[in-house]
């Protein structure tokens, strides 16, 4: 929540540098991008140009900062499966939320944030670990890793560190 009310209010209002623009343009009208073209993100992003407050450019801008607070919000609880301290869980997301570069990137139309929610995810399904009776988690993981891919094609980069994870942890 702190992340998102902190986004938010230094949300950029309007169209900025990178690659904002096309991105915009791409969500409010189902366009297609420059390629790979991230068509899961412009689904999403499409899906909050229809907010009922501020302009086209905003909502989509807005897209990011909620995908930025989710990771934020995944990543305590990450932290928090890895060193059981409420506190320390919740200053190292806060750390990372506010680091420069990815508070940057949640404020504009950008498909990073979305990319780093799906990492996080795959991240928690995975320290969450695996039953061989109920392979759900790895179900779970191998859809979201496909799903992942639509958002940015760095995500098939890590595709192999997870295949190791879900042998280790199914073995």
């Amino acid at each position: 929540i702190i992340a998102l009310l902190v986004y938010t209010c230094t949300l950029a209002p309007t169209v900025t540098g990178e690659d904002s623009g096309e991105l915009i343009g791409a969500a409010w009208t189902l366009g297609v991008p420059h390629p790979p073209g991230y068509p899961l993100w412009t689904l999403l992003a499409h899906a909050f140009t229809w907010l009922p407050f501020g302009n086209p450019a905003w909502r989509v801008n807005f897209f990011s900062a909620a995908c930025g607070a989710g990771t934020v919000a995944l990543l305590v609880l990450a932290a928090l499966s890895l060193t059981r301290n409420r506190m320390a869980a919740l200053a190292a997301a806060l750390i990372f939320a506010f680091s420069r570069v990815f508070w940057e990137q949640a404020l504009i139309a950008e498909v990073y944030t979305l990319n780093t929610l799906f990492i996080t995810l795959l991240l928690l399904i995975g320290l969450r670990g695996f039953r061989a009776e109920a392979p759900s988690g790895l179900y779970a993981m191998a859809l979201l890793a496909g799903l992942g891919t639509g958002v940015h094609n760095t995500l098939i980069l890590l595709v192999p560190f997870w295949a190791i994870l879900a042998w280790h942890q199914m073995s």
